[in-house]
């Protein structure tokens, strides 16, 4: 029986409360999109500072691997099977690296941190815009792909929710090799014989290869390969833990054909390279007014911070830029003492 949510560490974790406000720092130019759009950039996880960043789950889930004893009870390869469980499960489409397309939109519970204004906000006079998102995640009951989550940065956290995704596919397989070996060896006391490794290598493949028992534990592997689906686009290098980071995680299936998505893939160009990303819809459609009335889509932005270098005049003309478009809030000023840094970059995976 699968466990429900309560008994899920992974789903408990993809489930946590939204903020009211989580945050998303950008240059001047990006705010302007994002408000004008009603869009944000979701960019494709490949593409993001981190150059490891997609590997990142395998990496950790290596580490599972090498820390878990050899045996287990009755000489069960526990090792050799957690090993081929893992690789089973990356090399699914969706955690193959040469083949999946994942996208990633990305926010913080930090409004006023120096050094993603210093990497995100175009050296400090960029925005960090405040989103109300708690509308913008899948039910529990649903079955998409789509999460909506806090990053994961500490190691320890990271390796415990990679050995829960695979756990009951290990339990079973070496309760089943416990069963067969002991009734083994019960037939063998009998007759007072030594038994024989090779013996007992002999009997629990066949008993692996019993196809009832395949199939069970191919759907054990299939649920582990849905819960690393889910888990592997917010883990994160804990060198990044400062930034808090929220991430809308939106997969596109290998076999989807890409000419026929509701988000068409884009590219835009960072000079050295062009990276593909989508615009993802952040109105919510509020209701009609009046018969016959088309409703309206309501862009959830409920507090607006400047960049501390940002000038007195930017501030009026993104409260004058807010009121064109019906966003009734008034943007403050960060007090972040900073010293600009020379030769800032607007970070790649932001918009």
């Amino acid at each position: 029986m699968e466990m429900g949510l309560d008994d899920d560490p992974i789903n408990d974790w993809a489930h946590q409360p939204i903020p009211e406000k989580l945050w998303h720092y950008t240059s001047v130019e990006g705010f302007q999109g994002i408000i004008a759009s009603g869009n944000i950039y979701a960019t494709d996880v490949r593409y993001l500072n981190d150059s490891e960043e997609f590997v990142h789950a395998r990496k950790v889930a290596n580490e599972v691997i090498e820390q878990t004893p050899e045996f287990g009870d009755f000489g069960f390869p526990l090792r050799d099977v957690l090993k081929s469980a893992i690789n089973g499960v990356f090399a699914s489409d969706f955690l193959d690296p040469n083949r999946a397309q994942i996208f990633v939109a990305s926010f913080t519970d930090s409004a006023d941190d120096l050094s993603q204004w210093r990497g995100y906000s175009h050296g400090t006079f960029g925005v960090s815009i405040s989103f109300d998102l708690r509308m913008h995640r899948p039910t529990v009951e649903s079955d998409s792909a789509v999460t909506f989550a806090p990053c994961i940065y500490d190691d320890d956290e990271k390796r415990n929710l990679i050995q829960f995704a695979i756990h009951q596919f290990v339990k079973e397989s070496q309760a089943k090799w416990t069963e067969t070996v002991k009734g083994f060896l019960n037939e063998i006391g009998k007759s007072k014989i030594k038994p024989d490794f090779s013996e007992i290598l002999k009997i629990t493949s066949a008993a692996f290869g019993d196809p009832e028992f395949k199939a069970q534990l191919n759907n054990r592997l299939n649920a582990a390969r849905q819960r690393l689906h889910r888990l592997s686009g917010l883990l994160k290098h804990r060198a990044f833990h400062h930034e808090m980071e929220w991430r809308l995680v939106l997969p596109i299936s290998p076999d989807k054909d890409k000419t026929d998505l509701v988000h068409p893939i884009r590219f835009r160009s960072t000079g050295a390279s062009l990276i593909p990303y989508i615009e993802f819809p952040l109105g919510m459609i509020s209701m009609a007014q009046g018969s016959g009335a088309t409703p309206t889509p309501i862009l959830p932005v409920n507090d607006l911070l400047l960049g501390p270098g940002a000038s007195v005049d930017a501030a009026n003309a993104a409260l004058a830029f807010l009121e064109s478009e019906s966003i009734k809030i008034v943007p403050s000023r960060s007090d972040v003492p900073y010293r600009q840094a020379r030769n800032q970059s607007i970070c790649e995976g932001q918009q």
